[in-house]
């Protein structure tokens, strides 16, 4: 019995050494990722909110055109101080799921823009700077090799619409994403 309890002593001891150093860990990583958002700079895209459905078309790098359809739910999230953005594609013949993202946006105070954290299913990533322009189109890119993909979005009313472009390093650009979305549910 008393070899028992000196078991579960040490599973205890060992468990609060753990988690004190776990605390320690994830507490040191939290003071490294402090910041604020703006609350009010994320109120230019709070018509975003709501679920979204559509149709639209993709090009690949052999300019083959693929049309589909999309979904997409936009929540605010954290006091207005996020949006939260799930999109899933489907090719429009077959109705296979050709793309499913996720993003996190958000306006950094500490570098005075927009950020957008997205990912793909395919296990993609990418961290962008974004704007909204005069016109109130949210524009976000990102390098790849060779030039850039450029996404501008644009919500009016009950309208959303998108188009991708891949901007060579000249800084033409050519469409690859066409999409037009209905919000269908605030």
């Amino acid at each position: 019995m008393k070899k028992r309890n000196l078991d579960i002593r040490s599973l205890r001891m060992i468990f609060i050494i753990a988690t004190l150093l776990f605390g320690a860990i994830v507490g040191k990583s939290m003071v490294a990722q402090t910041g604020t958002t703006n609350k009010a700079a994320m109120e230019k895209l709070a018509d975003w909110a709501g679920q979204w459905k559509g149709e639209g078309w993709s090009m690949d790098e052999t300019q083959q055109k693929s049309a589909f359809t999309v979904e997409e739910n936009i929540q605010i999230k954290i006091g207005g101080n996020a949006i939260l953005t799930e999109g899933i594609g489907k090719d429009k013949s077959s109705g296979k799921v050709g793309f499913e993202s996720l993003g996190l946006i958000y306006f950094d105070n500490a570098v005075q823009k927009y950020q957008m954290k997205s990912m793909t299913a395919e296990g993609e990533m990418a961290l962008t700077d974004a704007i909204v322009n005069d016109k109130g189109e949210f524009i976000w890119e990102f390098e790849i090799p060779n030039g850039k993909i450029r996404y501008t979005t644009l919500v009016e009313g009950n309208t959303w619409t998108e188009v991708g472009e891949y901007v060579m390093p000249n800084g033409q650009a050519f469409p690859i994403l066409e999409m037009t979305l209905t919000r269908v549910k605030d």
